[in-house]
């Protein structure tokens, strides 16, 4: 099963009845766009936030997704999404599968596919790549260039404030790049292992060994893992082959915490991670933070 499409099978049939009452209030509209305040509307505030450092104040960001206790995965939108994706100006996903709930909103309203932005669209993500692409720097500057650009089309009266906060946005990003470049001689090589493949991108960025892939791939599409795959990831946390273990916070079943248990036994350092972004706060700054953190378990002065 490819990695995209975690969970997707149990969401749909969750989905199924309730996303048909949705699509009919997608369908129905609320007026002419002219008469409408320009908005974005994003899937998670992860890509709402930083679609909002190049849009705002001249279109207001807002985003479905901002809580760290609903699994994205298993999202069913309601009625008051379906109306505010139908009266957006600008519509951004992280898409590879990830958020196919939004496509489904997107094709039952009468968005322009111009002005539909999705991650996956612009970076070198392909089927069966990794989905968590706000963990992909490459991706995330892509998306800022885009974004910037369908800005100026919808609304060409503010280009000059668009391109304004997209260069100081990408200045962010690059600032963040450096800062995994930095630490990346220090750690590249080192074995590391997750209990899903959230942090597979960044550590591909950081030149890290990522360990224990089928395990990953496994919990990603809610299956259960093949023995081989737990036999080893515990021989190799009881063993100390493993630097570091990340879990993702927002998913919680008993495999991934028997491995969490045995990490803390071993005296592993645990990373934490999450696929909804804290809220006030800002990528760069969640980014940098993880960057940091990283670098103090592996024993990285920065």
């Amino acid at each position: 099963m490819s990695m995209d499409l975690r969970k997707t099978k149990g969401a749909s049939r969750r989905m199924l009845f309730g996303m048909v009452g949705v699509l009919g209030f997608a369908t129905m509209g609320t007026g002419s766009a002219a008469a409408r305040p320009l908005s974005v509307v994003a899937a998670e505030n992860t890509w709402g936030d930083l679609a909002a450092q190049i849009a705002e104040p001249d279109m207001h960001v807002t985003s479905i997704l901002v809580s760290p206790a609903v699994d994205p995965h298993l999202y069913a939108p309601t009625p008051g999404d379906a109306r505010r994706v139908a009266d957006a100006t600008l519509v951004v996903a992280n898409g590879a599968g990830y958020d196919a709930w939004m496509d489904h909103l997107v094709q039952a309203s009468a968005l322009p596919q111009a002005h539909y932005v999705r991650a996956d669209t612009w970076s070198d993500w392909h089927e069966g790549g990794n989905a968590h692409l706000w963990y992909d720097l490459n991706a995330v500057a892509d998306f800022a260039q885009r974004f910037e650009k369908a800005c100026e089309q919808a609304d060409p009266v503010h280009a000059k404030a668009y391109a304004a906060g997209a260069q100081k946005l990408q200045a962010d990003i690059a600032s963040v790049q450096v800062q995994a470049a930095a630490l990346r001689p220090h750690v590249q090589g080192m074995a590391v292992a997750a209990t899903e493949p959230l942090f597979t991108p960044l550590a591909n960025y950081l030149g890290l060994d990522m360990k224990e892939n089928a395990f990953q791939i496994a919990i990603m599409n809610d299956v259960e893992p093949p023995p081989v795959a737990v036999a080893t990831f515990e021989q190799d946390l009881a063993q100390k082959k493993l630097r570091l273990l990340a879990y993702n916070v927002q998913v919680e079943e008993p495999a991934s915490k028997h491995l969490i248990d045995l990490a803390h036994k071993a005296g592993i350092p645990i990373l934490p991670l999450a696929e909804i972004m804290p809220q006030d706060t800002h990528w760069q700054i969640w980014i940098g933070s993880t960057l940091t953190q990283v670098a103090h378990l592996l024993g990285v002065a920065q």
